[in-house]
């Protein structure tokens, strides 16, 4: 493993790291690691927290149990589940949701589950 020993400062305003700092959270990487794979052309994908997974499956057991008794009612719970879950990992499939106001533009898929820049 490369050690970085070579380091790089940026000025920016508050509202700036700020947004910098909550794409890095949504992706699940540091902030000096997120900045470095988009200064080198990748836009690092979401990854929902473990927790999110953890939840679902557990949403989906109540959802059963709702079924035994209101079939209905599970149906309408389930399609409400799908439409949260579709909603977040859509979400995941471009962690900038503004790229435009980053200069991102024509990105591709590539292997490691970055996308470069075109």
């Amino acid at each position: 493993m490369r050690k970085r020993s070579t380091g790089i400062n940026i000025r920016v305003i508050p509202t700036e790291k700020r947004k910098m700092e909550r794409r890095a959270k949504n992706t699940g990487l540091t902030l000096s690691e997120y900045l470095r794979q988009r200064a080198l052309g990748y836009t690092p994908k979401f990854h929902p927290p473990p927790e999110f997974f953890s939840e679902l499956v557990h949403l989906e057991a109540l959802t059963e149990q709702i079924g035994k008794f209101a079939p209905e009612m599970a149906e309408a719970y389930r399609d409400g589940l799908e439409a949260i879950q579709e909603m977040v990992l859509w979400k995941g499939e471009d962690a900038d949701s503004d790229n435009e106001n980053m200069g991102c533009t024509g990105q591709s898929e590539t292997a490691g589950g970055l996308r470069r820049q075109s």
